[in-house]
């Protein structure tokens, strides 16, 4: 199917409206660690997200979207390039005897991103971004963004920022398109509840304790530390809902294409895990995706399984009919027309030191409709289905050996065919303040709890 029929399919006849030669805005909205079912329209806690649920019911609604890493830099990586983490490298990996700082690759410069291709085709270009350790500058995510503003802040300042970047650029030429992606960071470690009665922090490492270090079951811990992250989803949700309103007091939001997603899940004890980057169970993995496209004003929803390397595909096939018409040729894929995957290699520094050998192996799922196959390097493989075990709770890999070999085949030869083996791009070495940033963001190996950083 032509990729206008395709998107027409997904979202209702207003996207195939021709909005002339001049290209729609391009709005980006990355929840840091939201996963999928803290969102109401995603069968989370009813009436938790009403301004997400709102714009989710005038956008196409993706059942299903898998994270292609359940930590931050892969998964925006994918986000940018519409490329694997094993196609783009931008990863975690072990680090050698006497090895100093991050065990991270940067995105190299080769691979075009989505801010590039808009770039080159006249688009102003913003990445307004809170989580200032692995979006920081060094890690190849900015290529392409003439402005790249990093500053752990919460959600309100970030909204200040993404909308003041908008005001600052509306004059000139009223006809130059944006892009703006904006990272909100509220639902990761220490989730902004604005209760200071929660306390999440200790929270969080007395049931790191409880789960990881002693092997104890979650309990009542697991669910107040759960109730904590649904708290600051809830502000989350107040602030992507100003966001919205801003692009519509400026006149944007009825041309604009939006897409609002997240980069992974957080855990709370399911599968002896807690928070993120560790492992690739569904809680996770599983994030929203909601697009709206141009002058796009009816909801839908595709049962069509998708991917964070669908977004750039998604926003480019939204070009259609305009001067930048040609970036759709760069990223060509699309829900439902590639190998589903999600990938993990190794962990974070503080997980390889904090917890021996647990993480010294890589996994990656892929899902062949409710199948979903965890792939371990060191073999301990986990088959499960997802209709009738969301939960991943029983492992089927001993019971159907047909089904484990076929995906471990089609896992193989995607492999092989597409794992990037050329030069691999080093970030810079971490100043004492992103040490510090580090810790507070819980990957460190400590836990340091540096002091906030100003609003400046």
């Amino acid at each position: 199917m032509p990729l206008l029929g395709l998107l027409a399919v997904l979202g209702g006849c207003a996207d195939a409206v021709d909005l002339g030669r001049i290209p729609p805005p391009v709005i980006l909205i990355s929840l840091d660690t939201v996963r999928a079912d803290t969102l109401s329209c995603y069968g989370g806690p009813e009436g938790a997200t009403p301004r997400l649920d709102e714009f989710a019911s005038s956008a196409v609604r993706f059942e299903t979207c898998i994270a292609s890493a359940p930590w931050t830099l892969p998964s925006h990586a994918s986000m940018f390039t519409g490329l694997y983490p094993l196609e783009h490298s931008a990863h975690s990996f072990l680090p050698g005897p006497g090895h100093q700082g991050d065990n991270v690759f940067a995105l190299h410069p080769r691979f075009e991103t989505l801010a590039e291709a808009l770039g080159a085709r006249g688009y102003a270009t913003a990445g307004i971004v809170a989580n200032s350790i692995y979006l920081r500058p060094g890690l190849g995510l900015d290529a392409g963004f003439q402005t790249w503003d990093v500053r752990r802040q919460p959600g309100a300042k970030v909204t200040d920022r993404a909308l003041a970047w908008l005001d600052e650029t509306d004059g000139g030429d009223p006809a130059r398109p944006r892009f703006l992606f904006v990272n909100y960071l509220d639902a990761h470690r220490p989730y902004a509840t604005l209760d200071p009665n929660d306390r999440p922090r200790e929270a969080l490492d007395a049931l790191i304790d409880q789960v990881m270090v002693r092997g104890d079951e979650p309990g009542e811990l697991g669910a107040r530390v759960r109730q904590m992250h649904q708290g600051a989803v809830r502000q989350l949700d107040v602030e992507v809902g100003r966001l919205l309103d801003g692009l519509k007091e400026r006149g944007l939001f009825d041309s604009a294409i939006i897409v609002i997603t997240s980069d992974h899940g957080e855990a709370f004890g399911a599968h002896g895990t807690v928070e993120h980057s560790k492992d690739l169970y569904e809680e996770l993995v599983r994030v929203p995706l909601l697009v709206k496209g141009p002058l796009q004003n009816v909801g839908s929803e595709s049962k069509v399984p998708a991917s964070s390397v669908d977004v750039p595909g998604l926003i480019a096939g939204h070009l259609a009919g305009t001067d930048a018409e040609s970036a759709a040729g760069l990223f060509s894929r699309l829900p439902g027309n590639h190998v589903l995957l999600s990938e993990n290699h190794f962990s974070r520094i503080g997980d390889l030191l904090r917890y021996g050998d647990r993480y010294h192996r890589e996994r990656r799922a892929i899902y062949d409709g409710d199948l979903k196959l965890i792939i371990d390097s060191r073999g301990n493989h986990e088959l499960y289905d997802l209709s009738v075990d969301p939960g991943e709770t029983k492992n089927l890999a001993g019971e159907r050996a047909m089904d484990l070999d076929r995906l471990l085949g089609a896992d193989a030869a995607f492999a092989a065919k597409r794992r990037y083996e050329g030069e691999r791009a080093l970030p810079g070495k971490l100043s004492a303040l992103e040490m510090a940033e580090l810790g507070h963001l819980g990957y460190g190996p400590g836990r340091e709890t540096p002091k906030e950083p100003k609003d400046d």
